[in-house]
């Protein structure tokens, strides 16, 4: 049976550096237009295979419809068209979420980290009144 393959259209169209919105929207509108295509022959009579050969007949090679995505530079993704740009935010954005890691893995531990956040300022707090203390110890002495 003839079967519309997406995946390779979608992975090639993503590979040249359409956005991933993009990619979605045009691989659902294209399964979209190709079942109605098939519904459509199905309707006019033609078996299950007639209708999906004459849907891929009429709707064209999908080479030729990712070639038309890839001409439009307004659907690339901002890193394609902005590589340099890229190359700075990319790193950077995991510099500094990587601290965040932890948090954001433990977040469906809540109260542990809540319990680890009051146990680290109370450590805070003891050490800043030893400190204190050990001055005025050395001050009044």
């Amino acid at each position: 049976m003839l079967e519309l393959d997406l995946s390779r259209f979608q992975s090639e169209l993503l590979r040249s550096g359409v956005a991933p919105r993009h990619v979605r929207r045009t691989v659902d509108e294209l399964s979209d237009h190709y079942e109605d295509l098939v519904e459509q022959g199905l309707s006019e009579g033609l078996d299950n295979r007639s209708a999906r050969s004459g849907a891929m007949a009429r709707l064209g090679e999908v080479e030729d419809i990712a070639q038309a995505v890839r001409a439009q530079p307004e659907l690339r993704s901002w890193a394609f068209r902005f590589p340099r740009l890229a190359a700075v935010v990319y790193p950077l954005t995991c510099v500094v979420l990587l601290p965040a890691a932890p948090v954001f893995i433990g977040a469906a531990h809540a109260n542990h980290i809540a319990r680890w956040a009051v146990c680290l300022l109370l450590s805070g707090v003891v050490t800043a009144a030893m400190f204190l203390m050990l001055q005025m110890a050395i001050t009044l002495t």
